[in-house]
Protein backbone atom coordinates (compact mmCIF):
# COMPACT_ATOMS: atom_id res chain seq x y z
CA UNK A 1 0.00 0.00 0.00
CA UNK A 2 3.08 2.09 -0.52
CA UNK A 3 2.11 6.06 -1.81
CA UNK A 4 -1.61 6.06 -0.15
CA UNK A 5 -0.98 7.71 2.96
CA UNK A 6 -2.55 11.13 3.15
CA UNK A 7 -1.77 14.00 5.08
CA UNK A 8 1.18 14.76 6.69
CA UNK A 9 4.48 12.06 7.05
CA UNK A 10 4.97 10.36 10.26
CA UNK A 11 8.50 12.52 11.26
CA UNK A 12 10.50 9.54 12.89
CA UNK A 13 13.48 8.36 10.54
CA UNK A 14 12.93 11.32 7.55
CA UNK A 15 15.54 11.40 5.11
CA UNK A 16 17.53 14.48 5.17
CA UNK A 17 17.83 16.71 1.89
CA UNK A 18 22.07 17.51 1.51
CA UNK A 19 20.39 21.41 1.26
CA UNK A 20 21.83 23.11 5.03
CA UNK A 21 18.17 25.54 5.27
CA UNK A 22 16.46 21.99 3.66
CA UNK A 23 17.87 19.86 6.51
CA UNK A 24 17.15 22.12 9.24
CA UNK A 25 13.53 22.48 8.37
CA UNK A 26 12.89 18.58 7.92
CA UNK A 27 15.02 18.29 11.43
CA UNK A 28 12.38 20.72 12.38
CA UNK A 29 9.50 18.48 11.29
CA UNK A 30 10.96 15.62 12.75
CA UNK A 31 11.37 16.76 15.95
CA UNK A 32 8.22 18.18 16.18
CA UNK A 33 6.58 15.34 14.69
CA UNK A 34 8.16 12.91 17.60
CA UNK A 35 7.05 15.21 20.46
CA UNK A 36 3.34 15.77 19.16
CA UNK A 37 3.44 11.71 19.13
CA UNK A 38 5.03 11.35 21.96
CA UNK A 39 2.44 13.24 23.33
CA UNK A 40 -0.45 11.66 21.99
CA UNK A 41 0.80 8.03 23.17
CA UNK A 42 1.19 9.56 26.80
CA UNK A 43 -2.20 10.93 26.64
CA UNK A 44 -3.50 7.13 25.91
CA UNK A 45 -1.64 6.09 28.91
CA UNK A 46 -3.25 8.29 30.87
CA UNK A 47 -6.45 7.22 29.48
CA UNK A 48 -6.13 3.82 29.96
CA UNK A 49 -4.99 4.30 33.50
CA UNK A 50 -8.26 7.15 33.71
CA UNK A 51 -10.71 4.43 32.04
CA UNK A 52 -9.53 0.76 34.00
CA UNK A 53 -6.96 1.63 36.73
CA UNK A 54 -8.66 3.56 38.48
CA UNK A 55 -10.85 1.21 40.78
CA UNK A 56 -7.26 -0.27 42.02
CA UNK A 57 -5.06 3.22 42.53
CA UNK A 58 -5.41 3.45 46.09
CA UNK A 59 -4.81 -0.35 46.84
CA UNK A 60 -2.79 -1.32 43.99
CA UNK A 61 -1.46 -4.20 45.63
CA UNK A 62 -4.65 -5.62 47.12
CA UNK A 63 -7.58 -5.07 44.44
CA UNK A 64 -7.72 -7.17 41.67
CA UNK A 65 -8.61 -5.52 38.18
CA UNK A 66 -10.76 -8.37 37.28
CA UNK A 67 -13.59 -10.84 38.75
CA UNK A 68 -12.46 -13.98 40.25
CA UNK A 69 -12.48 -16.96 38.98
CA UNK A 70 -10.09 -17.17 36.01
CA UNK A 71 -8.11 -13.95 37.32
CA UNK A 72 -6.80 -16.51 40.45
CA UNK A 73 -5.28 -18.79 38.21
CA UNK A 74 -3.53 -15.77 36.07
CA UNK A 75 -1.79 -14.39 38.96
CA UNK A 76 -0.65 -17.53 40.53
CA UNK A 77 0.80 -18.18 37.11
CA UNK A 78 2.46 -14.65 37.59
CA UNK A 79 3.88 -15.62 40.78
CA UNK A 80 5.07 -19.19 40.15
CA UNK A 81 6.56 -18.22 36.94
CA UNK A 82 9.13 -15.44 38.49
CA UNK A 83 9.31 -18.30 41.79
CA UNK A 84 10.52 -20.62 39.26
CA UNK A 85 13.09 -19.05 37.38
CA UNK A 86 14.63 -16.95 40.47
CA UNK A 87 14.99 -21.29 42.04
CA UNK A 88 15.97 -22.62 38.77
CA UNK A 89 13.04 -24.65 38.39
CA UNK A 90 11.03 -25.22 35.29
CA UNK A 91 7.93 -22.76 34.57
CA UNK A 92 5.90 -25.56 32.47
CA UNK A 93 5.47 -27.52 35.51
CA UNK A 94 4.67 -27.12 39.39
CA UNK A 95 4.43 -28.80 42.29
CA UNK A 96 2.25 -26.52 44.10
CA UNK A 97 -1.13 -27.83 42.84
CA UNK A 98 -2.28 -31.15 42.81
CA UNK A 99 0.46 -32.44 45.05
CA UNK A 100 1.84 -34.69 45.35
CA UNK A 101 2.04 -35.28 41.76
CA UNK A 102 2.13 -31.67 40.48
CA UNK A 103 0.51 -30.15 37.46
CA UNK A 104 2.04 -29.73 33.86
CA UNK A 105 1.79 -26.62 32.70
CA UNK A 106 2.77 -26.83 29.39
CA UNK A 107 -0.80 -26.16 27.73
CA UNK A 108 -2.18 -24.41 30.81
CA UNK A 109 -2.14 -20.98 29.26
CA UNK A 110 0.41 -20.10 32.06
CA UNK A 111 1.61 -16.70 30.32
CA UNK A 112 4.96 -16.95 30.70
CA UNK A 113 5.84 -13.94 28.67
CA UNK A 114 3.58 -11.87 30.39
CA UNK A 115 5.00 -12.87 33.84
CA UNK A 116 8.53 -12.08 32.82
CA UNK A 117 7.22 -8.16 31.37
CA UNK A 118 6.26 -7.59 34.96
CA UNK A 119 8.18 -9.95 36.33
CA UNK A 120 10.54 -6.64 38.30
CA UNK A 121 6.59 -5.37 39.72
CA UNK A 122 6.26 -8.92 40.84
CA UNK A 123 9.40 -9.08 42.86
CA UNK A 124 9.22 -5.67 44.81
CA UNK A 125 5.27 -5.45 44.86
CA UNK A 126 3.62 -8.81 44.35
CA UNK A 127 1.33 -10.70 42.53
CA UNK A 128 -1.86 -8.88 42.68
CA UNK A 129 -0.23 -5.57 41.57
CA UNK A 130 1.75 -6.98 39.11
CA UNK A 131 -1.56 -8.24 37.61
CA UNK A 132 -3.08 -5.20 37.43
CA UNK A 133 0.07 -3.36 35.63
CA UNK A 134 -0.07 -6.35 32.98
CA UNK A 135 -3.61 -5.64 32.24
CA UNK A 136 -2.70 -1.70 32.18
CA UNK A 137 0.03 -2.54 29.61
CA UNK A 138 -1.90 -4.82 27.34
CA UNK A 139 -4.43 -1.60 27.44
CA UNK A 140 -1.94 0.99 26.80
CA UNK A 141 0.23 -1.36 24.07
CA UNK A 142 -2.59 -2.24 22.10
CA UNK A 143 -3.82 1.92 22.05
CA UNK A 144 -0.05 2.65 20.99
CA UNK A 145 0.45 -0.02 18.47
CA UNK A 146 -2.73 1.11 16.70
CA UNK A 147 -1.70 4.68 16.89
CA UNK A 148 1.14 3.95 15.56
CA UNK A 149 -0.27 2.51 12.73
CA UNK A 150 -2.64 4.83 11.88
CA UNK A 151 -0.09 7.83 12.04
CA UNK A 152 2.58 5.80 9.30
CA UNK A 153 -1.05 5.17 6.95
CA UNK A 154 -2.80 8.38 7.34
CA UNK A 155 0.17 10.85 8.64
CA UNK A 156 -2.41 12.96 10.70
CA UNK A 157 -1.45 12.84 14.56
CA UNK A 158 -4.95 14.01 15.82
CA UNK A 159 -6.78 10.99 13.79
CA UNK A 160 -4.00 8.54 15.56
CA UNK A 161 -4.74 9.50 18.39
CA UNK A 162 -8.82 9.15 18.13
CA UNK A 163 -8.20 5.73 16.93
CA UNK A 164 -5.89 4.66 19.83
CA UNK A 165 -8.41 6.12 22.42
CA UNK A 166 -11.32 4.10 21.03
CA UNK A 167 -9.19 1.11 21.35
CA UNK A 168 -8.47 1.95 24.89
CA UNK A 169 -12.60 1.76 25.30
CA UNK A 170 -13.03 -0.87 23.59
CA UNK A 171 -15.58 -3.54 24.88
CA UNK A 172 -13.57 -6.68 24.19
CA UNK A 173 -11.32 -5.60 26.67
CA UNK A 174 -14.35 -4.68 28.80
CA UNK A 175 -15.39 -8.20 28.74
CA UNK A 176 -11.73 -9.64 29.13
CA UNK A 177 -10.62 -7.53 31.73
CA UNK A 178 -12.91 -9.27 34.17
CA UNK A 179 -10.75 -12.22 34.44
CA UNK A 180 -8.93 -13.53 30.61
CA UNK A 181 -5.49 -12.10 31.29
CA UNK A 182 -3.93 -14.25 28.15
CA UNK A 183 -6.83 -12.59 25.86
CA UNK A 184 -5.97 -9.27 26.30
CA UNK A 185 -2.41 -9.10 24.37
CA UNK A 186 -3.92 -7.70 21.28
CA UNK A 187 -0.93 -5.12 20.54
CA UNK A 188 0.97 -7.54 18.50
CA UNK A 189 -0.67 -7.75 14.78
CA UNK A 190 -1.30 -3.74 14.39
CA UNK A 191 2.52 -3.34 15.74
CA UNK A 192 4.05 -5.75 12.81
CA UNK A 193 1.30 -4.21 10.34
CA UNK A 194 2.68 -0.87 11.19
CA UNK A 195 6.85 -1.88 10.87
CA UNK A 196 5.52 -3.60 7.44
CA UNK A 197 4.05 0.00 6.66
CA UNK A 198 7.30 1.62 7.45
CA UNK A 199 9.19 -0.32 5.55
CA UNK A 200 7.33 -0.10 2.97
CA UNK A 201 7.82 3.63 3.50
CA UNK A 202 11.39 3.42 3.36
CA UNK A 203 11.33 4.97 7.08
CA UNK A 204 12.84 1.29 9.37
CA UNK A 205 15.25 -0.74 8.40
CA UNK A 206 15.09 -4.56 7.14
CA UNK A 207 16.72 -5.71 10.19
CA UNK A 208 14.55 -3.75 12.74
CA UNK A 209 11.33 -5.33 10.87
CA UNK A 210 12.91 -8.72 11.57
CA UNK A 211 13.68 -8.19 14.89
CA UNK A 212 10.50 -6.69 16.05
CA UNK A 213 8.27 -8.82 14.22
CA UNK A 214 10.44 -12.00 16.02
CA UNK A 215 9.43 -9.99 19.29
CA UNK A 216 6.08 -9.71 18.72
CA UNK A 217 5.20 -13.68 18.00
CA UNK A 218 8.01 -14.06 20.87
CA UNK A 219 5.78 -12.78 23.12
CA UNK A 220 2.53 -13.48 21.42
CA UNK A 221 3.09 -17.29 21.49
CA UNK A 222 3.94 -16.86 25.31
CA UNK A 223 0.76 -14.96 26.51
CA UNK A 224 -1.31 -16.56 24.36
CA UNK A 225 -1.33 -19.65 21.58
CA UNK A 226 -4.75 -18.80 20.29
CA UNK A 227 -4.24 -15.19 20.43
CA UNK A 228 -1.29 -15.79 17.92
CA UNK A 229 -2.78 -18.16 15.22
CA UNK A 230 -5.59 -16.09 15.03
CA UNK A 231 -3.73 -12.52 14.82
CA UNK A 232 -1.56 -14.72 12.25
CA UNK A 233 -4.86 -15.59 10.20
CA UNK A 234 -5.75 -12.18 10.19
CA UNK A 235 -2.41 -10.67 9.37
CA UNK A 236 -2.30 -12.94 6.64
CA UNK A 237 -5.98 -11.91 5.18
CA UNK A 238 -4.08 -8.01 5.52
CA UNK A 239 -1.11 -9.07 3.25
CA UNK A 240 -2.84 -10.70 0.64
CA UNK A 241 -5.60 -7.58 0.62
CA UNK A 242 -2.46 -5.41 0.71
CA UNK A 243 -0.80 -7.06 -2.05
CA UNK A 244 -3.96 -6.71 -4.55
CA UNK A 245 -4.26 -3.54 -3.81
CA UNK A 246 -0.90 -2.00 -3.75
CA UNK A 247 0.46 -0.16 -7.00
CA UNK A 248 4.16 -1.65 -5.97
CA UNK A 249 3.80 -5.35 -5.22
CA UNK A 250 7.25 -6.16 -5.59
CA UNK A 251 8.26 -3.54 -2.56
CA UNK A 252 5.60 -4.71 -0.50
CA UNK A 253 6.29 -8.63 -1.26
CA UNK A 254 10.40 -8.04 0.24
CA UNK A 255 8.81 -6.54 3.38
CA UNK A 256 6.13 -9.25 3.56
CA UNK A 257 8.90 -11.90 2.50
CA UNK A 258 10.90 -9.95 5.91
CA UNK A 259 7.99 -10.33 7.87
CA UNK A 260 8.05 -13.75 7.35
CA UNK A 261 11.32 -14.43 8.15
CA UNK A 262 10.81 -12.74 11.63
CA UNK A 263 8.05 -14.19 12.04
CA UNK A 264 9.88 -17.57 11.76
CA UNK A 265 12.61 -16.16 14.17
CA UNK A 266 9.77 -15.52 16.83
CA UNK A 267 8.70 -19.44 16.59
CA UNK A 268 12.36 -20.65 17.00
CA UNK A 269 12.57 -18.03 19.81
CA UNK A 270 9.69 -19.77 21.46
CA UNK A 271 10.29 -23.12 20.96
CA UNK A 272 10.19 -23.67 24.99
CA UNK A 273 6.77 -22.76 25.49
CA UNK A 274 5.77 -24.83 22.30
CA UNK A 275 7.84 -28.39 22.98
CA UNK A 276 6.13 -27.78 26.13
CA UNK A 277 2.65 -27.68 24.88
CA UNK A 278 3.51 -30.67 22.64
CA UNK A 279 4.68 -32.67 25.43
CA UNK A 280 1.35 -31.88 27.06
CA UNK A 281 -0.35 -33.36 24.71
CA UNK A 282 -2.60 -31.27 22.23
CA UNK A 283 -6.13 -31.86 22.92
CA UNK A 284 -8.31 -34.15 20.28
CA UNK A 285 -11.53 -32.89 21.20
CA UNK A 286 -12.53 -28.94 21.86
CA UNK A 287 -13.32 -27.89 24.99
CA UNK A 288 -15.12 -24.78 23.45
CA UNK A 289 -16.79 -25.31 20.59
CA UNK A 290 -16.99 -22.34 18.10
CA UNK A 291 -21.15 -22.70 17.62
CA UNK A 292 -21.58 -21.39 21.29
CA UNK A 293 -18.60 -18.89 21.03
CA UNK A 294 -19.50 -17.10 17.88
CA UNK A 295 -20.40 -13.40 17.62
CA UNK A 296 -24.51 -12.77 17.50
CA UNK A 297 -25.05 -10.41 14.64
CA UNK A 298 -27.35 -8.37 17.15
CA UNK A 299 -24.35 -7.71 19.47
CA UNK A 300 -22.74 -5.66 16.83
CA UNK A 301 -25.58 -3.00 17.36
CA UNK A 302 -26.77 -4.01 21.07
CA UNK A 303 -24.33 -3.08 23.97
CA UNK A 304 -24.29 -5.09 26.72
CA UNK A 305 -24.32 -4.53 30.82
CA UNK A 306 -20.83 -4.00 30.39
CA UNK A 307 -21.70 -0.37 28.67
CA UNK A 308 -22.63 2.62 30.89
CA UNK A 309 -24.96 3.77 28.26
CA UNK A 310 -27.68 1.54 26.74
CA UNK A 311 -26.44 -1.25 28.58
CA UNK A 312 -29.54 -1.59 30.70
CA UNK A 313 -32.24 -1.19 28.01
CA UNK A 314 -31.29 -4.63 26.46
CA UNK A 315 -31.00 -6.74 30.19
CA UNK A 316 -33.98 -9.15 29.19
CA UNK A 317 -32.18 -9.70 25.69
CA UNK A 318 -28.78 -10.27 27.90
CA UNK A 319 -30.28 -12.36 29.94
CA UNK A 320 -31.81 -14.42 27.82
CA UNK A 321 -29.32 -14.56 24.97
CA UNK A 322 -25.88 -14.15 26.04
CA UNK A 323 -25.11 -15.64 29.32
CA UNK A 324 -21.24 -15.21 29.20
CA UNK A 325 -21.07 -11.23 29.13
CA UNK A 326 -17.21 -11.88 28.73
CA UNK A 327 -17.20 -13.19 25.28
CA UNK A 328 -19.80 -10.95 24.13
CA UNK A 329 -17.76 -7.83 22.88
CA UNK A 330 -18.67 -7.03 19.36
CA UNK A 331 -20.38 -4.11 19.61
CA UNK A 332 -19.45 -1.35 17.76
CA UNK A 333 -21.57 2.04 18.49
CA UNK A 334 -23.47 4.21 15.95
CA UNK A 335 -21.28 6.71 15.93
CA UNK A 336 -18.26 4.61 14.71
CA UNK A 337 -20.83 2.43 12.42
CA UNK A 338 -21.82 5.88 11.04
CA UNK A 339 -17.74 6.36 10.30
CA UNK A 340 -18.04 3.33 8.24
CA UNK A 341 -20.89 4.35 5.98
CA UNK A 342 -19.32 7.66 5.70
CA UNK A 343 -16.24 6.10 4.39
CA UNK A 344 -17.97 3.50 2.70
CA UNK A 345 -19.35 6.27 0.23
CA UNK A 346 -16.44 9.36 0.50
CA UNK A 347 -13.16 7.14 0.81
CA UNK A 348 -11.29 5.88 -2.79
CA UNK A 349 -7.97 5.56 -1.58
CA UNK A 350 -6.55 2.19 -1.51
CA UNK A 351 -6.11 1.99 1.85
CA UNK A 352 -9.19 2.75 3.29
CA UNK A 353 -11.16 0.60 0.76
CA UNK A 354 -8.40 -2.31 1.85
CA UNK A 355 -9.65 -1.87 5.55
CA UNK A 356 -13.29 -2.20 4.75
CA UNK A 357 -12.84 -5.18 3.15
CA UNK A 358 -10.77 -6.64 5.33
CA UNK A 359 -13.55 -5.50 8.10
CA UNK A 360 -16.15 -7.52 6.03
CA UNK A 361 -14.54 -10.69 6.15
CA UNK A 362 -13.66 -10.16 10.13
CA UNK A 363 -17.30 -9.58 10.75
CA UNK A 364 -18.04 -12.66 8.73
CA UNK A 365 -15.34 -14.90 10.20
CA UNK A 366 -16.50 -13.55 13.84
CA UNK A 367 -19.96 -15.07 13.01
CA UNK A 368 -19.34 -18.70 13.34
CA UNK A 369 -20.58 -21.83 11.70
CA UNK A 370 -24.00 -20.53 11.89
CA UNK A 371 -25.48 -17.14 11.41
CA UNK A 372 -26.67 -16.02 15.01
CA UNK A 373 -29.73 -13.08 15.61
CA UNK A 374 -30.29 -12.19 19.17
CA UNK A 375 -29.84 -16.19 19.73
CA UNK A 376 -31.53 -17.61 16.77
CA UNK A 377 -29.16 -20.09 14.79
CA UNK A 378 -29.92 -20.35 11.45
CA UNK A 379 -27.62 -20.59 8.05
CA UNK A 380 -24.69 -21.94 7.54
CA UNK A 381 -21.55 -19.95 7.82
CA UNK A 382 -18.00 -19.97 5.98
CA UNK A 383 -16.21 -21.04 9.33
CA UNK A 384 -18.08 -24.17 9.08
CA UNK A 385 -15.30 -25.16 6.88
CA UNK A 386 -11.91 -23.26 8.63
CA UNK A 387 -13.31 -24.88 11.74
CA UNK A 388 -12.21 -28.45 10.30
CA UNK A 389 -8.22 -27.05 9.81
CA UNK A 390 -6.34 -28.21 13.21
CA UNK A 391 -5.44 -25.41 14.96
CA UNK A 392 -7.96 -23.05 14.08
CA UNK A 393 -10.96 -25.27 15.54
CA UNK A 394 -9.73 -24.25 18.97
CA UNK A 395 -10.18 -20.67 18.08
CA UNK A 396 -13.53 -19.07 19.42
CA UNK A 397 -15.04 -16.64 16.34
CA UNK A 398 -16.92 -14.37 19.16
CA UNK A 399 -12.97 -13.29 20.00
CA UNK A 400 -12.46 -11.48 16.30
CA UNK A 401 -14.11 -8.74 17.81
CA UNK A 402 -11.36 -7.40 18.45
CA UNK A 403 -9.59 -7.25 15.29
CA UNK A 404 -12.90 -5.55 13.81
CA UNK A 405 -12.81 -2.99 16.21
CA UNK A 406 -9.03 -2.34 15.44
CA UNK A 407 -9.93 -2.18 12.01
CA UNK A 408 -13.16 0.19 12.11
CA UNK A 409 -10.58 2.73 14.41
CA UNK A 410 -8.68 2.85 12.10
CA UNK A 411 -11.20 3.56 9.29
CA UNK A 412 -11.72 6.76 12.48
CA UNK A 413 -8.25 7.85 11.43
CA UNK A 414 -8.52 7.92 7.86
CA UNK A 415 -12.08 9.51 7.79
CA UNK A 416 -10.23 12.39 10.08
CA UNK A 417 -6.64 12.50 7.55
CA UNK A 418 -9.16 13.17 4.72
CA UNK A 419 -10.65 16.04 2.73
CA UNK A 420 -14.42 14.94 2.07
CA UNK A 421 -15.99 15.89 5.13
CA UNK A 422 -15.98 18.03 7.69
CA UNK A 423 -13.35 17.27 10.98
CA UNK A 424 -16.01 18.65 13.66
CA UNK A 425 -18.49 15.83 11.81
CA UNK A 426 -15.41 13.07 12.72
CA UNK A 427 -15.33 14.54 15.97
CA UNK A 428 -18.75 14.51 17.10
CA UNK A 429 -19.35 10.98 15.85
CA UNK A 430 -16.08 9.58 17.73
CA UNK A 431 -17.55 11.80 21.10
CA UNK A 432 -20.74 10.18 20.75
CA UNK A 433 -18.80 6.82 20.23
CA UNK A 434 -16.76 7.44 23.39
CA UNK A 435 -19.55 7.87 25.21
CA UNK A 436 -21.38 4.94 24.33
CA UNK A 437 -18.43 3.11 24.67
CA UNK A 438 -18.01 3.90 28.47
CA UNK A 439 -17.82 0.72 30.45
CA UNK A 440 -19.82 -0.13 33.48
CA UNK A 441 -18.51 -2.80 35.42
CA UNK A 442 -20.42 -5.66 38.07
CA UNK A 443 -20.41 -4.47 41.09
CA UNK A 444 -17.58 -7.01 42.62
CA UNK A 445 -15.38 -5.73 40.58
CA UNK A 446 -12.61 -5.58 41.09
CA UNK A 447 -11.58 -8.13 43.34
CA UNK A 448 -10.64 -7.93 46.78
CA UNK A 449 -7.20 -9.96 47.06
CA UNK A 450 -6.75 -9.01 50.47
CA UNK A 451 -4.79 -11.39 52.54
CA UNK A 452 -6.33 -12.39 56.03
CA UNK A 453 -3.66 -11.47 58.58
CA UNK A 454 -2.88 -15.55 59.85
CA UNK A 455 -1.33 -15.43 56.06
CA UNK A 456 0.08 -11.72 55.83
CA UNK A 457 2.06 -12.37 59.20
CA UNK A 458 2.83 -15.86 59.25
CA UNK A 459 0.28 -17.25 61.67
CA UNK A 460 0.43 -19.93 59.19
CA UNK A 461 3.74 -20.96 60.52
CA UNK A 462 2.63 -22.21 63.87
CA UNK A 463 0.75 -25.20 61.63
CA UNK A 464 2.24 -25.56 58.56
CA UNK A 465 5.91 -26.62 57.63
CA UNK A 466 7.25 -25.80 54.45
CA UNK A 467 6.52 -28.26 51.88
CA UNK A 468 3.34 -29.41 53.66
CA UNK A 469 0.73 -30.37 51.54
CA UNK A 470 -2.38 -28.25 52.78
CA UNK A 471 -6.12 -28.72 51.48
CA UNK A 472 -7.91 -25.20 51.14
CA UNK A 473 -11.43 -24.30 50.53
CA UNK A 474 -13.08 -23.18 48.58
CA UNK A 475 -10.66 -24.81 46.17
CA UNK A 476 -8.89 -23.84 42.87
CA UNK A 477 -10.34 -20.77 41.21
CA UNK A 478 -13.45 -20.83 43.83
CA UNK A 479 -11.42 -19.58 46.70
CA UNK A 480 -8.06 -17.61 47.47
CA UNK A 481 -5.44 -20.61 47.95
CA UNK A 482 -3.60 -19.77 44.85
CA UNK A 483 -3.09 -16.11 46.00
CA UNK A 484 -2.59 -17.29 49.53
CA UNK A 485 0.39 -20.09 48.18
CA UNK A 486 1.93 -16.63 46.14
CA UNK A 487 1.91 -14.40 49.38
CA UNK A 488 3.61 -17.11 51.40
CA UNK A 489 6.29 -17.57 47.94
CA UNK A 490 4.59 -21.51 47.79
CA UNK A 491 5.75 -22.58 51.37
CA UNK A 492 2.83 -24.90 50.95
CA UNK A 493 1.42 -27.03 48.32
CA UNK A 494 -2.16 -27.82 47.78
CA UNK A 495 -3.69 -31.40 46.17
CA UNK A 496 -6.22 -29.20 44.17
CA UNK A 497 -6.01 -26.27 41.81
CA UNK A 498 -7.50 -25.29 38.81
CA UNK A 499 -9.17 -27.05 35.99
CA UNK A 500 -5.79 -26.46 33.97
CA UNK A 501 -5.67 -25.26 30.19
CA UNK A 502 -7.05 -27.55 27.12
CA UNK A 503 -6.32 -30.64 28.71
CA UNK A 504 -7.61 -30.71 32.26
CA UNK A 505 -4.69 -32.27 35.15
CA UNK A 506 -5.72 -36.14 35.58
CA UNK A 507 -6.57 -35.48 39.15
CA UNK A 508 -9.33 -32.62 38.11
CA UNK A 509 -11.11 -35.95 36.51
CA UNK A 510 -11.05 -38.36 39.19
CA UNK A 511 -14.24 -38.19 41.41
CA UNK A 512 -13.46 -36.35 44.40
CA UNK A 513 -10.60 -34.10 42.93
CA UNK A 514 -13.62 -32.80 40.69
CA UNK A 515 -16.07 -32.12 42.87
CA UNK A 516 -13.42 -29.83 44.95
CA UNK A 517 -12.72 -28.19 41.92
CA UNK A 518 -15.86 -27.56 40.72
CA UNK A 519 -17.22 -26.40 44.27
CA UNK A 520 -19.86 -29.10 44.51
CA UNK A 521 -20.78 -30.46 48.11
CA UNK A 522 -23.14 -33.37 46.84
CA UNK A 523 -20.82 -36.29 47.99
CA UNK A 524 -20.96 -38.14 51.37
CA UNK A 525 -17.47 -36.14 52.32
CA UNK A 526 -18.00 -37.88 55.57
CA UNK A 527 -17.07 -41.15 53.59
CA UNK A 528 -14.54 -40.04 51.37
CA UNK A 529 -12.42 -37.15 52.54
CA UNK A 530 -10.32 -38.76 55.16
CA UNK A 531 -9.36 -41.62 53.06
CA UNK A 532 -8.32 -38.12 50.27
CA UNK A 533 -6.54 -36.50 52.70
CA UNK A 534 -4.29 -39.47 53.98
CA UNK A 535 -3.35 -40.31 50.14
CA UNK A 536 -2.28 -37.16 49.84
CA UNK A 537 -0.60 -36.58 53.43
CA UNK A 538 -2.83 -33.45 53.94
CA UNK A 539 -2.81 -32.86 57.73
CA UNK A 540 -4.01 -29.42 57.55
CA UNK A 541 -7.43 -27.44 56.16
CA UNK A 542 -7.99 -23.85 56.32
CA UNK A 543 -11.24 -22.70 54.95
CA UNK A 544 -11.88 -19.30 54.21
CA UNK A 545 -13.76 -17.06 57.03
CA UNK A 546 -16.79 -15.48 54.68
CA UNK A 547 -19.95 -16.69 53.77
CA UNK A 548 -21.30 -18.26 50.82
CA UNK A 549 -19.56 -21.31 49.25
CA UNK A 550 -16.69 -20.81 52.46
CA UNK A 551 -19.25 -21.44 54.73
CA UNK A 552 -20.80 -24.20 53.45
CA UNK A 553 -17.04 -26.25 53.08
CA UNK A 554 -17.01 -24.92 56.60
CA UNK A 555 -19.82 -27.16 57.63
CA UNK A 556 -18.62 -29.71 55.91
CA UNK A 557 -15.36 -29.89 57.21
CA UNK A 558 -17.09 -29.60 60.73
CA UNK A 559 -19.23 -32.43 60.13
CA UNK A 560 -16.38 -34.65 59.22
CA UNK A 561 -14.12 -33.47 61.42
CA UNK A 562 -16.68 -32.27 64.38
CA UNK A 563 -14.95 -29.82 67.23
CA UNK A 564 -11.44 -29.99 65.66
CA UNK A 565 -11.58 -25.99 63.91
CA UNK A 566 -10.46 -22.86 65.49
CA UNK A 567 -10.71 -19.42 64.05
CA UNK A 568 -7.21 -17.80 63.48
CA UNK A 569 -6.84 -14.50 62.50
CA UNK A 570 -9.47 -14.75 59.91
CA UNK A 571 -9.18 -18.21 58.71
CA UNK A 572 -10.91 -21.73 59.88
CA UNK A 573 -7.79 -24.13 60.80
CA UNK A 574 -8.08 -28.24 60.92
CA UNK A 575 -5.15 -29.97 62.13
CA UNK A 576 -6.59 -33.37 61.03
CA UNK A 577 -6.90 -36.11 63.44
Amino acid sequence: MPGDAVGEPLGWGIDMSDDRRGTSIAATHAVRGRLRDLQAIGGLAVLTVIVWGWPVLRDFASRRLSLGGDSNSFEFYLGWNVHAVLRGESFFSTPALYAPEGMDLGNAISIPAVSFLVSPVTVLFGTTAAYNTAMLLAVFAAAASVHLLARELFGSVAGAALAGGLVVLSPYFAGHILGHANLMWIWELPFVVFLVVRHVHGRVRARWLVAGTAAAVTFSLGSSTELFVTQSLFGALAAIVALVATADRRHLARSLLMTAAGGAAGVVLALPVIAAAVRAGIPETVQNPPVFYSTDLANILVPTSLAAVGGSWFAELERTVWGNVAENTAYVPLGMLVVVVIALITRRDRITRSLLAIAAVVVVASLGPLLTIAGHRSITMPWRLAEQVPGLDHALPVRFSAYLFIVVALVVASLWAGRGVPRWVTAALVGVSAVLLLPSMPASYPYDAETPEYIASGFWQRDIDRGDNVLVLPSGQNGNGMLWQTRTDFAFTMPTGNAGGAKPPPEALRPVGNKLINNDLELDWKAELPSYLEERDVRTILVENRSGDAADWRAVVDDVFPGVGRLDHGVWVYRVP
